[in-house]
């Protein structure tokens, strides 16, 4: 739920409340299993600025200045006194940089409206009435960094960890089988295990958004994955347990975790409240207690082999048709031409790593990509914008013949034969290209040059009544400069591209091709669609206007 009153999210006023009546709760936010313990909450988690300052504050030096301050006034409003403290911690880094002549960190120390907000936000969250348990503020803090990684566009909700694809039970069990070996031995982890390329890359391969169901996927998120993962509890790996009390301990923090990220949904997800309300998370916990009995799947020490088979390759088509997906909105809609190469480029980065995830994973079926090739992409159907205008062609190429210069400064420079997409306007554009000025603005030069650029390159008979007729145009006709007009065939060359790298993905992921074929035909398609954008952002070419309004009829 979002807390009008502070402008924050509760998860995020929660973990700042506990700390504040409670520095004890400061150690469920480290990571005691590592190497070098540190707070895997970062400040950099919360959404909202003064909240990260809080926080930020709090951390270096606040908890100590507030138990500090609590000693020396015994007989002090508590809240007061901790509000007071925090206050004083949080000022410091301005009133250095402030010291140092920084005027917008004097600015900021002046503007005592804030100072006074803050204090009194702070107050009200250190007061004992204030509606969390400190005891679960790691849960709290988990929501908190999954609602900065996974922003949901459902107003409320905090994150969405997957989009389920389709499921019946025998995709949950083997789903289940995983989870459940895994907790009936939190070593099993390991073999999920990999060393990504990227420092950013969660070092496991198998990830949340590959599972079917997205109650699964939160399940491993929250045992593996996730931030203070239920395989890092000391009782975990306590060799004085039984298999079935670490089990036992590890599902007691799975739903305890899933229950609060529920109660965060709730007031804008009914699923969530309804879960709350049926005490489903109870029934969960005894669902995988039977999934982590030895008995559960033929062979528990097989979990990696059961994830690749029934979670990770059968995620591949799905994950892949989605970007193609995110391609086609892209395409389709007036962003920019560097917007468009900056989706294209992510979706390419997504694909390295989904390879390279899936390359990590023991395959049962590896080497057999060899063997198969993608069917072409089907023919866009009708409906779709068809990205050609021949009368814009015609246009350029008339303002071509007349000033050939052109070509050598503005959107114009741009321009390439495949901006063109009729024949003889492409082959034109050539000539002129391949001609001296001169010589480009002599329709019989050029048309001559043109037919037998055609013939060299192996094309068609060119239409002697389109190159005449256009040839007559630039002899009669008066035209605008090509810039406007030739940085409209710029764009919808790259929407054009775009528009049929997603339509040959899409149609390659509905194939029954190997998940790895799958993955390398998706990259070269936007590979090429990349390309193009990129060339032409290099260009600077000025945005166009929708291509509804300019999109002329096909001839």
């Amino acid at each position: 739920m979002n807390n009008e009153q502070y402008g924050a999210p509760q998860h995020e006023l929660n973990v700042l409340s506990s700390l504040l009546r409670d520095r004890s709760a400061v150690n469920q936010l480290v990571d005691w299993n590592r190497p070098d313990p540190q707070y895997w909450l970062t400040p950099d988690h919360f959404q909202t600025a003064w909240l990260q300052d809080a926080y930020r504050a709090l951390l270096s030096g606040g908890l100590d200045a507030i138990e500090q301050r609590l000693r020396a006034y015994p007989n002090a409003d508590p809240a007061t006194v901790t509000a007071d403290a925090v206050m004083a911690t949080m000022a410091m880094p301005y009133q250095q940089r402030a010291a140092a002549g920084d005027p917008s960190a004097q600015a900021a120390l002046n503007d005592s409206a804030y100072w006074a907000a803050v204090h009194s936000a702070v107050r009200q969250m250190a007061q004992p009435s204030w509606p969390a348990t400190t005891q679960y503020a790691r849960h709290d803090a988990y929501v908190t960094v999954r609602a900065a990684q996974h922003p949901s566009t459902v107003t409320n909700v905090p994150f969405t960890l997957s989009r389920g694809r389709a499921s019946d039970n025998d995709t949950l069990v083997q789903e289940l089988a995983v989870i459940g070996a895994v907790l009936n031995n939190p070593t099993r982890a390991q073999q999920f295990r990999y060393a990504p390329s990227s420092p950013d890359a969660s070092p496991y391969w198998l990830q949340p958004q590959d599972f079917a169901d997205p109650m699964t996927a939160e399940i491993w998120d929250a045992l593996v994955t996730g931030p203070d993962p239920a395989i890092a509890l000391p009782a975990a790996t306590d060799p004085s347990l039984t298999p079935q009390q670490r089990a036992t301990a590890m599902i007691q923090h799975i739903t305890l975790r899933l229950d609060h990220n529920d109660y965060h949904r709730s007031t804008g997800d009914e699923g969530a409240k309804a879960r709350r309300e049926a005490n489903a998370h109870q029934v969960l916990a005894t669902y995988l207690a039977r999934a982590s009995a030895p008995d559960f799947s033929p062979n528990p020490d097989n979990a990696a082999q059961y994830a690749v088979s029934f979670i990770l390759e059968p995620s591949i088509p799905a994950a892949v048709e989605n970007l193609a997906g995110r391609v086609r909105d892209h395409g389709l809609s007036d962003t920019s031409l560097g917007q468009i190469a900056l989706e294209l480029s992510t979706n390419e980065y997504a694909l390295d790593q989904l390879a390279e995830r899936l390359d990590a994973a023991p395959r049962i079926l590896t080497g057999y990509s060899q063997e198969q090739a993608a069917a072409p992409a089907p023919e866009p159907s009708q409906g779709q914008p068809s990205y050609t205008s021949r009368p814009t062609e015609r246009r350029v190429l008339i303002s071509l013949m007349q000033d050939p210069s052109q070509l050598q400064s503005g959107p114009t420079r741009s321009l390439a034969a495949q901006d063109f997409t009729q024949p003889e306007h492409a082959y034109l554009f050539k000539a002129i290209q391949s001609l001296p000025p001169h010589a480009a603005q002599d329709p019989w030069l050029l048309t001559n040059q043109a037919n037998q650029l055609a013939r060299y390159e192996g094309a068609p008979t060119l239409d002697f009544q389109e190159l005449n007729n256009i040839a007559l145009a630039a002899r009669t006709l008066k035209v605008a400069p090509a810039d406007q007009a030739a940085g409209h065939l710029v764009t919808m060359t790259v929407r054009r591209t775009a528009r049929d790298a997603s339509t040959a993905v899409e149609a390659a992921a509905r194939e029954t091709l190997d998940p790895r074929t799958l993955i390398d035909h998706s990259r070269q398609q936007f590979q090429q669609a990349t390309r193009e954008a990129l060339r032409y952002h290099e260009q600077s070419v000025p945005g166009p206007s929708p291509y509804s309004t300019q999109q002329a009829n096909v001839a």
